[in-house]
């Protein structure tokens, strides 16, 4: 399990990160273990309810830390892609799986160790002695009284037992650590082949029996999805930014709020240099206004009167019609309008959306006609359903061949053979240190992992390597020499990383297991489901 977690992180960059990331491994794995039992339950143990209320402080204390962290950056598709809620819930069930088995194990904190911990705090020092003004303010600060916080401490100081617990007598090997090193310092040359779907293509000759099935099997794949015919007034921003007047007092404001925009280098631009522009930016604006205020007089009227084309006649509006257009691909004037497909395909015919607001203006939109997704015919997409299916077929050809090409060679058949007898080429990498793209060929984390598998004894890896739409065989041409003086040089470090990993996975597999336990026995239950927090 080591090894893996070794070929897994045997990089440089990780081995200058690895030291800040365990800092916080303890308050993202076991969380903030603060807060009070009250509100609604979220999940019980031995009939002790975890509760709502402590799952949205856990999840604000991480959502706040990643702030912290990563300040702007941290974007909403980030915050979703770190599952934060997960991570809040299962740092609760953790905190309180540590606690039941510490409660079994007889682990203990007396009073005495709480205060040696609280006292022991630099934060709550004076020139190194305890300051009950500055603690007092502290938890003031954070809205937390002494009861809670000394809570939090005994809750702490029995996790840390009990991670000496579980993590004690835990160490690495020489070997370990020289094969870390290794994996992080050596450079390897790699013989490679390409197979080529594109050499399969002309070959596959599919019936009209295999197109038939072919289309079956992919339905949705050829399916023409539901076409849609629009009717539309529109009210651009720019039919009405001419008209609009805009005074000086708006021009001076406008200035004074916005003058950062004006600047060129140390100096600020005067106002007579930017004022074309800023009547600009007014216009736009007053002109996005009204055409707003003009499509909703609009929308009303046509809502009420159901008067669409009476009233664009009556107002002298054009009214466009777009040809059928796919769901999937809306006219282009529609594609800034979130939700517009969403919208429009609800509408039956002759009815009228509420305003939709574009980029440049707004539109008030009817549904003139509707055509139900439908399946084609062979006959009408022949060329295109053969067309999909040659290329699947040579896709599944290129990869048999590949496959088959590797298991003669990891039989042990040379490669000078097999590739003369396939007409192929090999392609020689180079010297290069495994980790990202590999020369010639490219990269992906499947590639970077088979790479620190090779070895003299095993030069092929288990599988071949779908990249850049072509099928690859890796076979291992050698190797170059470390730099042991180096080792030296890194092995403290080196040992202490493994140490720590290790020590970390060990807690993470007993706490996994101690909580897979709890659950069989049915000791530990969820009453709500992390997509419903």
């Amino acid at each position: 399990m080591l090894l893996n977690l070794m070929r897994k992180h045997a990089r440089n960059w990780l081995m200058k990160i690895i030291l800040g990331i365990i800092v916080i491994v303890f308050v993202f794995y076991f969380g903030s273990m603060g807060g009070s039992q009250r509100a609604e339950r979220i999940a019980m143990i031995d009939g002790k309810p975890i509760v709502y209320v402590d799952f949205q402080r856990e999840y604000q204390n991480m959502l706040d830390m990643y702030r912290q962290r990563f300040g702007q950056e941290l974007t909403e598709e980030m915050v979703k892609a770190l599952n934060l809620k997960q991570q809040a819930l299962d740092n609760l069930i953790n905190q309180s799986v540590v606690l039941k088995k510490a409660e079994e194990m007889n682990v203990r904190v007396t009073d005495e160790d709480v205060q040696a911990a609280i006292l022991a705090y630099p934060a709550f020092q004076r020139n190194g002695v305890f300051d009950e003004r500055i603690y007092q303010q502290t938890l003031r600060n954070s809205k937390m009284s002494p009861e809670e916080f000394e809570d939090l401490q005994q809750k702490m100081l029995i996790t840390l037992k009990v991670e000496d617990l579980i993590q004690e007598g835990i160490k690495v090997s020489d070997q370990e650590i020289h094969d870390l090193y290794v994996m992080q310092n050596e450079k390897i040359n790699v013989d490679f082949i390409r197979i080529s779907p594109q050499s399969f293509f002309d070959g596959v000759k599919p019936a009209p029996a295999d197109l038939e099935a072919f289309l079956k099997s992919r339905e949705g794949q050829f399916r023409v999805p539901e076409q849609l015919q629009v009717k539309y007034l529109a009210f651009m921003a720019g039919d009405y930014a001419a008209s609009a007047k805009i005074s000086d007092v708006e021009i001076n404001d406008y200035y004074e709020r916005n003058k950062a925009q004006w600047k060129k280098g140390d100096k600020t631009q005067p106002i007579a240099e930017v004022r074309e522009k800023i009547i600009e930016t007014l216009g736009q604006s007053a002109g996005m206004t009204a055409a707003s205020d003009e499509a909703k007089k609009a929308h009303d009227t046509i809502y009420q009167e159901e008067n669409f084309d009476a009233y664009a006649a009556h107002k002298k509006l054009k009214v466009q019609k777009t040809g059928f257009f796919r769901i999937n691909d809306v006219p282009s004037e529609f594609k800034p309008i979130a939700d517009f497909v969403k919208i429009v395909s609800r509408l039956e015919p002759k009815e009228i959306s509420r305003v939709l607001q574009g980029e440049k203006g707004y539109y008030v939109v009817q549904m003139e006609a509707k055509k139900a997704p439908y399946l084609p015919p062979l006959k009408e997409i022949e060329a295109e359903v053969e067309k999909q299916y040659r290329e699947t077929e040579s896709k599944r050809l290129a990869k048999k061949e590949a496959d088959d090409l590797l298991v003669r060679l990891r039989k042990g058949e040379a490669l000078a053979a097999v590739v003369a007898e396939k007409g192929l080429k090999i392609t020689e990498t180079g010297i290069f240190q495994p980790g990202g793209a590999v020369p010639k060929l490219g990269s992906s984390p499947e590639l970077t992992e088979a790479l620190f598998q090779l070895s003299e004894k095993k030069p092929y890896p288990e599988q071949t390597y779908a990249i850049d739409g072509n099928y690859v065989i890796l076979g291992l041409k050698g190797k170059g020499s470390v730099d042991e003086k180096d080792f030296a040089s890194q092995k403290t470090a080196i040992a202490n990383y493994l140490t720590r990993a290790k020590k970390t996975e060990a807690m993470k597999a007993w706490i996994e297991g101690s909580k897979a336990a709890l659950i069989k026995e049915g000791r530990l239950l969820f009453t709500r489901d992390v997509k419903d927090l």
